[in-house]
């Protein structure tokens, strides 16, 4: 039995699926960044019909139409039909301009789609270190209801002749102490099964088993991690925008300058000989709108900087927050692991062997509880501290 037992675990770490493996797998599948993916290719197309002219207007025309014979072309000797080709020729350094909104757009999208496969490497990061944590305080639980029955057999083994007069107490103590176990248990189990779903839909992925490994908690220095800031697809996306209506700007100011179209036309008559005509025509810039259109977009391009300038700020305020509690955790993890538990071990393997010469059961399943919440306290301090460096890693814009 042991046997197959064994072989049916290796199976199981053969089929778990990495961390690693899962990001790779969620960043070349995930719908939501294939989205973005498309509108950079919509975006190619945009950039390469911005570098082309306006479409030409061709335009057919017969003059002297009789109203009593519409077919009748003899009324007087001059009537023509004509052929007519306009072409609006756009000022120099329009279709520049338009390039370089379009690339800046590209520029956008493709900055977005990099805090967009940072956000998801961190949201499944997360998503894992919560999976991680909540399998840790399973199979704490797991254990101390093991302990928790086997010390209420030697207890009422020992007190089966002669029952003092804190076997009722000790024992309901116990007994209460198992059923919120086994409900925490069942709460903990259930809460599985939502993260695993998560990790499921992030991944873009069906999830049985992942085999999850926390590293080493390290941090950076702040003042690092701070000069990283600076390179952040957050802030690159919004001086992407900027520079778009910086681009826009532009074209707004040459916009002021109207466009001349360029009219020839292919005339025939049948009295005389065929003639070419030319024109030239301009629209006329006189109620002001263009003046104000450079107005509206030189405010737009103010409100956009305010934004990169107040993002930066964010940005850093955020990142000490992160840093802030990630450092907390750290504390926590050194007072509870190294200072706390090693101390209470002692004393629990001196009262659990105080349990099998009579002692009082009351007493130590006061001490299981503390034990399990400092344990518990260690798993959650370890998982919040690589959560919120998975955030920080997010804020820099890191897929490792």
């Amino acid at each position: 039995m042991r046997y197959w037992l064994l072989i049916f675990i290796c199976i199981l770490n053969l089929q778990a699926t990495e961390l690693n493996k899962l990001i790779e797998v969620a960043l070349a599948k995930h719908p939501s960044l294939e989205t973005i993916k498309a509108r950079i290719a919509a975006a190619d197309y945009a950039l390469s019909y911005s570098k082309n002219f306006d479409n030409p207007i061709i335009s057919i025309s017969v003059n002297d139409i009789r109203l009593d014979d519409i077919t009748d072309r003899s009324l007087e000797p001059m009537q023509t039909q004509a052929i007519t080709l306009s072409q609006k020729i756009p000022w120099f350094g329009k279709i520049d301009a338009k390039v370089k909104i379009e690339k800046a757009k590209k520029k956008l999208l493709l900055m977005t789609l990099k805090e967009a496969k940072a956000e998801l490497v961190s949201k499944i990061k997360i998503t894992a270190y919560q999976l991680w944590e909540i399998e840790e305080l399973i199979k704490l639980t797991q254990r101390n209801i093991e302990i928790t029955e086997q010390n209420i057999k030697i207890f009422q083994g020992y007190t089966a002749s002669s029952r003092s007069e804190n076997f009722h107490m000790g024992i309901m103590s116990a007994e209460l102490v198992r059923s919120r176990l086994k409900t925490d248990l069942s709460n903990l189990k259930a809460k599985r099964e939502e993260i695993v779903a998560l990790l499921s839909y992030l991944s873009f992925q069906n999830i049985q088993n992942i085999k999850i490994e926390l590293p080493k908690e390290t941090l950076l220095p702040l003042t690092i991690l701070k000069k990283e800031l600076k390179e952040t697809p957050i802030l690159k996306v919004k001086q992407a925008n900027s520079e778009i209506e910086k681009n826009r700007l532009e074209l707004s100011q040459l916009n002021r300058i109207s466009d001349p179209t360029l009219r020839i036309g292919y005339n025939h008559r049948q009295e005389f000989e065929d003639f070419v005509s030319v024109g030239l025509s301009f629209t006329l810039p006189i109620y002001g709108t263009e003046k104000s259109k450079v107005e509206e977009q030189r405010a737009k391009l103010l409100s956009k900087e305010f934004m990169v300038t107040d993002t930066k700020h964010s940005l850093e305020a955020n990142l000490e927050k992160l840093y802030a509690i990630a450092q907390k955790e750290l504390e926590v993890l050194h007072i509870v692991k190294d200072d706390s538990l090693p101390l209470i071990e002692h004393m629990f393997d001196l009262i659990r062997a105080d349990i099998a010469a009579g002692g009082d059961l009351y007493k130590f399943m006061d001490l299981i509880e503390q034990k399990l919440t400092l344990e518990a306290q260690v798993i959650s301090a370890r998982a919040n501290f690589h959560k919120t460096k998975a955030k920080i890693d997010a804020l820099l814009g890191e897929l490792k």
